[in-house]
């Protein structure tokens, strides 16, 4: 097995989330992770093997469109398992 067929095996992280609503304004923010890390990583040689970028990264920024909704779909689990945590203990 090659060195980048292992990288591939191991990529199982999508893009990084930040969300936030403050003051009425919605903000969401998908920065990459790396394509050593994540599993949608596009590079001119696949399996990525890390001796360069993936074509989604733009300053930093994820903008793969599998890789975000993948983040927003772990960020709504997340936020469906906190809010019903605190519902069970506010209500007792």
């Amino acid at each position: 097995m090659s060195e980048g067929e292992i990288m591939a095996k191991k990529a199982k992280t999508v893009a990084n989330i930040y969300g936030s609503i403050y003051e009425g304004n919605f903000d969401i923010n998908f920065d990459c992770v790396g394509v050593e890390k994540c599993r949608f990583a596009l590079c001119s040689l696949m399996p990525p093997d890390g001796s360069e970028e993936c074509t989604y990264r733009e300053h930093g920024s994820c903008r793969s469109p599998n890789s975000k909704v993948a983040a927003l779909e772990g960020l709504r689990d997340r936020l469906t398992k906190e809010l019903k945590q605190l519902k069970e203990d506010y209500e007792g």
